[in-house]
């Protein structure tokens, strides 16, 4: 302000000077004439002039600041709004990940109790399964009104098996639960549950050795009764069981699906096929082998 100020004075001190309407004013051909001395009167109208226009100034600028305080009073209100809310959005964000981390962490648990759980159903399904046998292909209506008196005296007969005589024991006997359309369908698949694991084994060894079955000329067939999931697991060492059998390796399929080798004076047990194999064929290779070029 005060440079301002100061540059208004030069300003109106250099317009005194120059004016020609003010006394004493005189032009370049006049210089021989003596100008008079200027009055007091018109200094003090040119002062007073000065001064209004610097208190004019001195008003605009105050109005101008003030309107720059107004500015700044409210930008540091919406700051400090605009603070508030940022450590509110911290504040939450950090519960949240504190949130989510431990959501993560239950999910974790809740997804190995699901596997833990799911194999335990599955073991629980197939061990209730265990002494189950299905019989294939005999004709609808054969078993009569007692399909467990009829089992009980016809696989004895059928299979011939008088180690079994008086000694069989079927617990449960039903058709598949399916509709049946006509009479030239397929016979519904038989389900039977025996007393006694034991004889089940018995049933499926000579079944095997007396080879194809047949029932008034039409085949018939004995299965062990078991879920989807755990014949597909058995069927997946297929493989390597026909792998033992061209070694002359001794092997027992276990249950549920379990894999026994007698192999160079171990017993090993094996739950996944392609273990066993890779274990078979790298124990059977010659000590003094070269390696397998590798690409």
């Amino acid at each position: 302000i005060k440079q301002q100020q100061s540059s208004l004075l030069h300003y109106y001190g250099d317009r005194v000077a120059e004016d020609p309407s003010t006394p004493g004013y005189g032009s370049e051909c006049e210089d021989s004439v003596p100008s008079p001395p200027t009055s007091s009167e018109g200094q003090t109208n040119s002062m007073e002039s000065i001064l209004r226009d610097i208190h004019q100034t001195n008003s605009q600028i105050e109005e101008r600041i003030s309107e720059i305080k107004l500015s700044i009073s409210s930008m540091d209100k919406k700051m400090e709004a605009f603070t508030k809310r940022l450590d509110k959005a911290e504040h939450r964000l950090g519960n949240t990940e504190d949130s989510v981390h431990g959501v993560e962490t239950t999910m974790q648990q809740l997804q190995e109790t699901v596997v833990k759980l799911q194999e335990k159903t599955d073991d629980l399904e197939n061990r209730s399964c265990r002494c189950n046998l299905r019989l294939v292909g005999l004709p609808e209506g054969e078993e009569g009104k007692d399909p467990v008196s009829f089992l009980e005296s016809w696989l004895l007969s059928f299979l011939n098996l008088p180690d079994l005589s008086n000694n069989l024991e079927v617990e449960q006997a039903h058709r598949a639960f399916l509709p049946r359309t006509s009479s030239t369908d397929r016979p519904r698949m038989f389900i039977f549950k025996l007393l006694r694991y034991r004889d089940k084994e018995v049933i499926l060894r000579q079944a095997r050795n007396l080879g194809t079955l047949t029932f008034k000329n039409k085949p018939m067939y004995i299965f062990p009764d078991m879920s989807a999931d755990l014949f597909q697991k058995r069927k997946s060492f297929f493989g390597v069981k026909c792998l033992c059998k061209g070694l002359d390796i001794p092997f027992a399929l276990l249950f549920p699906a379990r894999l026994r080798i007698d192999f160079q004076g171990q017993r090993l047990f094996f739950t996944n096929p392609l273990d066993a194999e890779n274990h078979i064929k790298m124990a059977s290779l010659p000590e003094d082998s070269p390696p397998s070029p590798q690409e």
